[in-house]
């Protein structure tokens, strides 16, 4: 019986409902005592499985002398049940579908994961980042103030060297945008675009980004960086990246 079990529980009945069911249906029309006796299960508990069991069809009562007993209805009952909820379920299914947008209008996105980190740390946190995720960045894109960004960390010093290095052996491309007064990179590597732009403007920091991850750097005074993790945020820097660089010889 343990898959009947299983079928009325599917049918939406607790298992006070099923253990009464099968019980009456297996011995026969009882008084509410001899049921509770027989299932072991309270007689506040069976009252409340037959009232159940009566609303879904499957159970009645009827005089026996003095008594009021109760019977299961026969078993066939339980397909009218079945085909009963399966089209209801149907018609749900059909309002759900010609609703949903209704309940997309109010879905929040997922909140940002946001970071802050400084100086040296900033820096370093960004490199075990992408470096973690060699395998799935397909693009790197940058936007940044390159004397600033030199000033803080000199090529020949050696620690954007390292990671660059690591970069340019990876299978990614990268586009970088770059305010500068000389107008070119003192590095190349095979897989990254330089553009270049006046650096007449009070940008002091660096914008480096991929897949859904956007890391905001200020080179004023110290480093400050915060990283946030955001597929929406990303993909709108995104676009406007991309109206940048097209726009770009």
């Amino acid at each position: 019986m343990e898959k009947w079990n299983k079928y009325l529980s599917l049918l939406g009945l607790h298992d006070s409902e099923i253990t009464v069911y099968l019980n009456v249906l297996k011995s026969g029309p009882s008084p509410v005592q001899d049921i509770a006796k027989e299932t072991k299960l309270s007689r506040v508990t069976v009252y409340s499985a037959i009232g159940e069991l009566t609303k879904q069809g499957l159970m009645t009562s009827v005089e026996k002398g003095k008594k009021q007993v109760y019977a299961a209805e026969p078993p066939e009952r339980i397909v009218s049940l079945a085909d009963t909820k399966m089209n209801s379920l149907k018609t749900i299914m059909h309002e759900i579908k010609d609703n949903i947008d209704e309940l997309k209008l109010v879905q929040s996105g997922d909140k940002p994961i946001v970071k802050m980190f400084e100086g040296l740390e900033a820096f370093g946190a960004i490199q075990e980042d992408v470096l973690s995720q060699e395998k799935n960045i397909n693009l790197v894109c940058e936007f940044g103030n390159l004397d600033e960004i030199e000033q803080v960390y000199p090529y020949e010093k050696g620690v954007r060297e390292t990671f660059f290095k690591k970069l340019s052996k990876m299978k990614m491309k990268r586009n970088l945008i770059f305010l500068s007064k000389e107008k070119k990179e003192k590095y190349t590597e095979d897989n990254k675009t330089i553009k270049f732009l006046n650096n007449d403007h009070q940008f002091y920091g660096d914008i480096f980004f991929y897949n859904d991850t956007i890391w905001l750097s200020s080179f004023k005074s110290k480093q400050i960086s915060v990283m946030i993790k955001s597929k929406e945020i990303k993909d709108t820097l995104q676009a406007a990246f991309d109206l940048l660089w097209e726009s770009l010889a």
